[in-house]
């Protein structure tokens, strides 16, 4: 069986008593007040470093297309690692 450390088994004790308090009511409208939170603070951060991020990295792809152009890579031959050796016939 899996130990767990003592404070977190202490958290869950005080998160256990605090929703046989509160009641489930404020528990949930908590829980649905910090996903609503977290969401609307995802999407303005992501809409702020978005159009940042995208607008400098299609300039960079497009200096770096320049400057190297479209060259296909070649693959070169290796050397064959077998030998033929000649055995003569006695």
């Amino acid at each position: 069986m899996k130990k767990y450390p003592l404070i977190v088994v202490i958290l869950l004790a005080l998160v256990g008593i605090g929703l046989l308090m509160g009641g489930f009511k404020s528990f949930f409208t908590l829980i649905i007040s910090v996903l609503i939170g977290t969401l609307i603070f995802t999407l303005i951060f992501r809409l702020l470093s978005k159009k940042k991020t995208d607008s400098n990295y299609q300039k960079a792809v497009k200096q770096s297309k320049n400057l190297h152009g479209d060259k296909k890579k070649t693959k070169k031959k290796r050397k064959s690692s077998f030998k033929v050796i000649d055995g003569g016939k006695k």
